[in-house]
């Protein structure tokens, strides 16, 4: 097993975000899921995995209807 594979692709994509909620304290919303799915040309199911991380790691929540909300520290 090659010990540098590449980061699964909803990792990296939690990582981007997570760096992007800490640099920009002011972050209320992250972006929308069909814009996350073009810029990383990945799934729904793959950028639905990358909220779930942050989600479970308590750094963005669903809102009804749609979209996340980046949770306030």
């Amino acid at each position: 097993m090659n010990s540098q594979q590449p980061q699964s692709a909803y990792l990296a994509i939690a990582d981007q975000l997570r760096q992007e909620i800490r640099n920009r304290p002011s972050m209320t919303d992250l972006p929308r899921i069909g814009d996350l799915m073009a810029e990383h040309a990945v799934s729904r199911s793959t950028v639905r995995r990358a909220l779930a991380v942050l989600h479970k790691e308590g750094l963005a929540e669903p809102l009804p209807g749609g979209g996340w909300n980046v949770r306030p520290e």
